[in-house]
């Protein structure tokens, strides 16, 4: 009885000292949505490119802010393309020629910068990892096929 009194007070002291031990801990969630209140810091028209062969790409976008300052490609509502290969890749770019052109070759090149991947039509957000400036065109480009689909001036 001595033995089973022992381990009892044993299991007991350590569920005690376990739940003692706990601290809160904070945490932190990630969104790929804007946070607060918005600001529009440019907008595009996207125009298909490199018809025919290419979907129809087109609708229109916003480049936002939000209250964490963290900028945002706002692809709205009207935004469509194909999907047969799966993504397209979404870039800023100084100017509208096919992203492989303006790589120069090197995967360093300062002439794009790679923001993510779009999967479906309509409304979604993509995060912007670092600067818009230098950049005056967004371009949807198709990895597979090597072509924009469509680009925006932004203005």
């Amino acid at each position: 009885m001595k033995t089973i009194r022992t381990a009892t007070f044993s299991i007991l002291a350590a569920l005690l000292l376990v739940a003692t031990s706990c601290k809160k801990e904070t945490i932190i969630q990630f969104s790929d949505q804007p946070v607060g209140t918005v600001t529009n810091l440019k907008t595009g028209t996207i125009a298909r490119q490199n018809a025919p062969g290419t979907p129809d790409t087109k609708g229109t976008l916003s480049i936002i802010q939000d209250s964490n300052s963290i900028q945002f490609v706002k692809l709205n509502s009207d935004f469509m393309s194909g999907f047969a290969t799966g993504t397209v890749t979404v870039y800023l770019a100084k100017t509208m020629e096919e992203i492989k052109v303006q790589r120069n070759g090197g995967a360093t090149a300062t002439n794009v910068q790679a923001i993510g991947f779009v999967q479906k039509n309509g409304e979604q957000y993509l995060k912007i990892a670092g600067s818009i400036s230098g950049f005056s065109y967004l371009v949807l480009y198709c990895e597979t096929a090597e072509v924009n689909f469509g680009a925006a001036q932004l203005k």
